[in-house]
């Protein structure tokens, strides 16, 4: 009975459905409040069409090459944001500030997903509009509600806590609960993750079209795409660089979501495929929230507070007169996006606790919740102003910092051949010159526009009299993290003195690469032979291996045909017998007479040969062959370590410490 076509069709349809559910899983990220809530909002600020042109421009440009860099390096690594930077350890502040970043991001988000649940229990429990937000005056036509939308937020849950305490306290509840249990749905990290995110999908896309089919007004959409009088803006470095961010916020890149889900969730996938993908949805979404948005609010002037995408589903339900289900509907899409976010934030963040503390790593992500649920509640309590110095200030600063960073420290003190290899090696195909010089421009772009941002508000700020501690504070916080972080790599190098340890800093850790050791095997031995060709020629001479393990899954039902009760048992096997079987393979198939034993078990001689005089007391360490074995070596005592494999059919390895 012959099981391995059985096997190889379940194998096949097994992955087939794995691409399906992570593909499910890139759109529901692509629905984060980045996109639904933030980029609305901003392009009611600055114009639609004229935001989502330049949007997507950000996109293509910076985006998609960030993306694919990430990706890559997490695949590669198998690390989260802070232990990729093994890579270049004195930038390893960066990968915490990116921790930080995330952190603070799921901070001011808590406040919109508890504001959204709050109202979706009121109106569910009462009657629609609010009595708390109702102001009838008597008017020609009969009693109106001279109340908007701002005035109810304001009145109600987002109220003092002088004037409003009980508000205050149910939002407080609210955050608690899902601070704490929203956790739960990354209990097993990437597995529980891909479950929700596919669950959450298939919901929040439900909800999108009923509310799009129902509500929408197709003549607003044909009114805003026909108006071109709003691409004044585009003369201002505000909307360059609120679309650059948005950018980055929208495709996760500012979080490091795509550097722990590239060696877990995309760890099978193609880095250029994924990151092409991630890209397109994510433009999809941005261009789909704002039209739903703006025929659902229909016409006239949209708030433009943090809170827009909030005032504008209570408004125009109470202008539409509107049944409470649609308001519902609304809010449960917002609060669906929330959670989307929140597990996206969340997830580098416990995927470092989890290297950190091993299966401890709950107790600090609930110490992690406490934490964040008190300052949620200080943010709410400040007022929604805080939340908004966070949302315009403190995130785009540390959001374009971080991805500058990131692509000089790998593409140009890493090195951009080295990179190209790595991506050739977890590809198998080279990497076309197109991405090299969009990595080596986007630097370039960044500073620049940032650097026309930074210029412009701080003469509108000195003009009017105004201070901007909160980016000064971010400065400093961001230099602090850095210094320390630097001194931290620089200490931990094992050199003579302070510049060889800072030299050594620069260069990658020997634990840098992939964790597998079979996998860091072909990786180093790749890297040695692309050392010694040249530049533009890339060799992967893995035909060997892959042969090898071919024939090992060929034999994959050998199992079932032994005869188990007159077979020997495998513990019970001498050395000698292992080592005849090896050299029984390499008869059978003459592709393995210029192989070693695989997996063969060392034996020793029980005739002790005299040792040489000059290997009597040999050093420990294991020096580089430069060339070949019995060549020149050259050994240099430190934690920078390569493994050389000059050839990898003749079996020669050689390591250095």
């Amino acid at each position: 009975m012959d099981l391995c076509p059985e096997f190889i069709r379940e194998e096949t349809v097994r992955r087939i459905f794995d691409v399906i559910k992570i593909q499910i899983c890139t759109i529901a990220v692509s629905f984060t409040l980045f996109n639904s809530v933030r980029l609305p909002r901003e392009a009611f600020k600055y114009g639609d069409i004229p935001y989502l042109v330049v949007y997507s421009f950000w996109l293509l440009v910076v985006a998609l090459p960030t993306t694919l860099l990430q990706l890559a390096i997490g695949q590669l690594s198998h690390q989260d944001p802070v232990g990729v930077w093994r890579a270049v350890p004195i930038l390893r502040g960066v990968g915490h500030l990116k921790i930080l970043t995330s952190y603070l991001c799921c901070i001011y988000s808590m406040v919109y997903i508890a504001l959204s649940a709050a109202y979706m229990i009121w109106i569910g429990k009462g009657t629609f509009p609010l009595k708390d937000c109702t102001k009838l005056h008597m008017t020609p036509n009969g009693y109106e509600n001279k109340m908007n939308a701002s005035e109810c937020f304001n009145s109600t849950f987002l109220a003092p806590f002088t004037e409003q305490p009980q508000y205050l306290g149910v939002m407080a509840i609210l955050i608690f609960v899902l601070w704490f249990f929203l956790p739960i749905m990354l209990y097993r990290l990437h597995k529980s993750l891909k479950i929700s995110l596919v669950i959450l999908a298939a919901i929040i896309i439900t909800v999108a079209i009923v509310l799009t089919v129902f509500l929408s007004d197709i003549n607003i959409l044909s009114n805003m795409l026909e108006s071109c009088e709003h691409w004044s803006p585009l003369s201002e470095p505000y909307i360059w660089h609120s679309t650059l961010v948005q950018a980055l916020l929208s495709t996760q890149i500012v979080s490091g979501y795509l550097i722990s889900a590239g060696g877990s969730l995309y760890r099978h996938s193609d880095v250029r495929w994924t990151s092409t993908f991630a890209t397109i949805t994510n433009l999809l979404s941005g261009w789909l929230s704002v039209f739903l948005w703006q025929s659902i609010g229909g016409e006239g002037i949209k708030d433009t507070s943090f809170i827009a995408i909030l005032v504008l589903i209570y408004q125009s339900s109470v202008s539409e007169k509107r049944t409470k289900e649609w308001p519902l509907l609304a809010f449960g899409l917002v609060l669906v996006s929330g959670i989307i976010t929140v597990l996206a934030l969340l997830f580098p963040i416990y995927d470092k606790l989890h290297r950190l503390a091993g299966d401890y790593w709950r107790i600090f992500a609930c110490a992690s919740s406490a934490l964040g649920t008190a300052l949620t509640v200080s943010v709410l309590a400040q007022g929604l102003d805080l939340a908004a110095v966070l949302d315009e200030l403190v995130i785009p600063v540390l959001a374009v910092f971080t991805t500058i960073v990131e692509i000089v420290g790998f593409v140009f003190i890493y090195g951009w051949f080295y990179l190209t290899v790595d991506i050739h090696f977890i590809t198998g195909s080279r990497l076309p010159w197109f991405w090299l010089m969009t990595w080596w421009s986007t630097p370039v772009l960044l500073m620049g526009v940032t650097g026309w941002w930074l210029r412009s508000l701080l003469r509108v700020t000195m003009d009017q009299g105004q201070t901007l501690w909160p980016l000064g504070g971010v400065f400093v916080g961001i230099l602090v993290v850095m210094v320390v972080m630097a001194a931290v790599a620089v200490a931990k190098e094992e050199q003579f003195n302070l510049l060889t340890k800072i030299a050594s800093a620069f260069r990658p850790s020997r634990l840098w690469g992939p964790e597998e050791p079979m996998s860091r095997y072909i990786w180093m031995s790749q890297r040695f032979a692309n050392e010694n060709n040249s530049e533009h020629d890339y060799n992967t001479d893995t035909k060997t291996f892959n042969h090898i393990i071919n024939k090992y899954h060929d034999k994959c039902n050998e199992i079932y045909n032994e005869d188990w009760l007159h077979s020997t048992d495998i513990y019970q096997s001498t050395p000698k017998a292992q080592t005849k079987n090896d050299h029984n393979i390499k008869n059978e198939n003459p592709l393995y007479n210029d192989v070693g034993a695989i997996y063969s078990i060392p034996t020793v001689s029980t005739i002790k040969k005299k040792k040489k005089a000059d290997e009597q007391f040999r050093s420990p360490n294991i020096c580089i062959a430069k060339g070949e074995l019995g060549g020149p070596v050259n050994c240099n005592c430190n934690r920078h370590f390569q493994l050389n494999v000059p050839d990898l059919r003749n079996n020669e390895v050689s390591t250095s410490l």
